[in-house]
């Protein structure tokens, strides 16, 4: 049985964080189908890339002055916590690995988890350590993440990381912290994860929602500098309600004015028609729109529409880069062109890149493992391995040695430049100071015809602790 932390409840949790990394309200069949649809991209942005070059030209690590350290005393053992790791770490993680769409929707993220892992295996990135990787299927079901953590804590796995969606890291969190097992990189962008004093053992790795929301208020103001109407969409769920309110509490500093706001269910699979046509007769400068899965797809069909019955209304339309991936910005085709977004990493893509050394790499290493159609989609793995290697590189470098502890202490004080970032982005937290690894965004705009993004103005790092 997995047990839970005594102060919070495990279903207060799951019930108080609806939002995953690509969102839900319940596990329903409906639901994990929605969800599932913008797996990758939650990750991609979420588009988030970064392979090293080789184990000569790894960016160093390099721990952050704070000096923060994990108390183990009232781990469930603390001689394990602090006990050294020899020879082989295990990490684990839990993705939805069948149960049809969402399955298929993530099994890019498994690929280029495990490549990289491979990869740092190859390159012998941590000397004298066999990484060991096993990842779990919870079928995006929260209800099942409990028992495959159980079952890979039985096995001996000494560190979790890349676990996908937000109810489901919630579902775990307390046992990981209880049992003082480091759970890295959650593969979500709530900003529970930035809750060091009660969960010190658990770390995000994606922009915190409420940072992505202020940063594209910040560019709205670039665009229209003397002010502007925005009008809001998003799904009603925690994973909407993050967005709109960041959005709305900042908006007033860069004078925008909210006109009005319009929301869908999560569970609710029908095109957002009447919201959008209400949204037309606002005739808002900007749409900031906030949608799910499958819904950001017919969201932007809908916009099309409205713009086409519409002809004197041009808005610039705003949309989470949860949605900005290859699988769903093609799906919705011409009536994605010209969208804005964001990500911190080059574009993979786009072959003004491929030629760099980095991506070059990366590329080529998926490529030889029989992934090349997939390099686009599978960045979000590749990157999650990236990081917790460097993590542990950290931690087996540092006067204590390779322990839980260890890891947990060099993921909280980490500065760590990703080979694949964009320019003047880099990994860094800082003990309670920082506790989120990435919090810079550079705007993007999507241009249909060639599936490829754009960079619009310079990177945005005023919300950076």
């Amino acid at each position: 049985m997995i047990r839970r932390r005594g102060k919070i409840a495990a279903v207060l949790a799951v019930g108080a964080l609806a939002v995953a990394a690509c969102g839900s309200d319940d596990n329903s069949a409906s639901e994990t189908t929605t969800a599932a649809t913008t797996a990758e991209t939650t990750a991609a942005t979420t588009a988030e890339t970064t392979p090293a070059t080789t184990a000569e030209t790894t960016p160093a690590t390099e721990p952050a002055p704070s000096a923060w350290a994990v108390n183990t005393d009232d781990c469930v053992d603390p001689e394990a916590a602090n006990a050294p790791i020899e020879g082989t770490l295990m990490i684990g993680s839990a993705m939805p690995l069948t149960g049809g769409v969402a399955a298929a929707a993530f099994a890019p993220v498994k690929s280029g988890f495990e490549s990289y892992i491979k990869y740092a295996n190859d390159k012998g990135l941590v000397p004298g350590i066999e990484l060991q990787l096993t990842i779990e299927d919870d079928q995006y079901n929260a209800e099942l993440t409990p028992g495959a953590i159980a079952k890979q804590i039985d096995g001996g796995t000494q560190v979790f990381s890349g676990i996908i969606g937000t109810p489901n890291n919630a579902a775990v969190r307390d046992t990981l912290n209880d049992e003082c097992i480091p759970q890295l990189n959650a593969l979500t962008g709530s900003p529970s994860w930035g809750e060091l004093a009660d969960y010190p053992w658990t770390t995000g790795i994606l922009i915190p929602y409420t940072v992505e929301s202020k940063i594209y208020a910040a560019q709205i103001a670039e665009l229209y500098p003397e002010g502007a109407t925005v009008s809001l969409f998003y799904v009603n769920n925690e994973f909407g309600q993050v967005y709109a309110d960041a959005f709305k509490a900042i908006a007033g500093d860069y004078n925008l004015t909210v006109v009005g706001e319009q929301t869908i269910e999560a569970t609710d699979s029908n095109p957002p028609a009447s919201q959008v046509t209400t949204i037309a007769s606002e005739k808002a400068d900007v749409v900031m729109a906030v949608p799910l899965g499958a819904g950001c797809i017919s969201f932007l069909g809908e916009m099309a529409s409205a713009k086409a019955q519409n002809a004197d209304w041009k808005p610039a339309t705003f949309i989470t880069n949860t949605c900005a991936s290859s699988l769903i910005l093609g799906a919705a085709g011409p009536a994605a062109n010209g969208l804005y977004t964001s990500g911190n990493l080059k574009d993979v893509g786009d072959p003004a890149v491929q030629a760099e050394p980095a991506v070059k790499e990366y590329i080529d290493y998926m490529t030889a493992e029989g992934y090349g159609e997939i390099v686009a989609t599978a960045v979000a793995g590749w990157h999650t391995g990236e990081i917790t290697v460097a993590i542990i590189k950290q931690a087996a470098e540092s006067p204590e040695g390779l322990t839980r502890a260890s890891i947990i202490n060099a993921a909280r004080d980490f500065t760590y430049t990703p080979s694949l970032a964009r320019d003047g982005v880099q990994a860094k937290s800082i003990g309670e100071e920082d506790p989120f690894l990435f919090e810079s965004l550079t705007v993007l705009q999507y241009d249909a015809t060639s599936a490829t993004f754009t960079d619009v103005g310079k990177l945005i790092a005023d919300f950076e602790s």
